[in-house]
């Protein structure tokens, strides 16, 4: 498995990576349906300092995430999304690990953040295998953490 930065930013091949509308739900409950390649062009904008991925599996474009800075050395992941046939078999937590990597050794991240949907129990699963930890809950957003391991130089 590998990432690719998504940039220039190509809402195109995220448009017709999450074709199915209940997905585009999952991925971000506010996305418009179909998909509104402005919508999405302003939220994963590498002008404000999001980091867009393209995820492969070989040449196979399996997923898609997003990174974006917190505070100095915090940073949040977002609009995770793998197709449905790489599901349950540990794509997701490998994607973790690579998003992990990434922002340890780019940007010296220590704290990883997201949020998560209660009606998304699979990907809930997947986070707290991953090392997460709930912080926070109000309605159905549940607001999950991850303290990374300093790297040794």
């Amino acid at each position: 498995m590998r990432l690719v930065e998504n940039i220039p930013l190509d809402t195109m091949v995220i448009a017709k990576l999450i074709e199915d509308k209940n997905d585009l739900f999952l991925v971000w409950p506010k996305a418009d349906f179909p998909f509104n390649h402005l919508q999405w062009q302003e939220v994963l904008d590498p002008q404000k300092g999001n980091i867009p991925f393209l995820v492969y599996e070989g040449n196979e474009l399996i997923g898609h995430a997003a990174i974006r800075k917190a505070a100095d050395d915090i940073y949040f992941l977002s609009f995770l999304y793998i197709i449905p046939s790489m599901r349950s078999c540990g794509a997701g937590e490998r994607m973790i690990n690579l998003l992990e990597q990434y922002v340890a050794e780019k940007l010296n991240a220590k704290e990883l953040n997201l949020v998560v949907r209660t009606y998304n129990p699979r990907a809930i699963r997947c986070y707290t295998k991953c090392g997460f930890k709930e912080y926070s809950r109000e309605d159905t957003l549940i607001k999950m953490s991850k303290v990374l391991r300093c790297r040794e130089a």
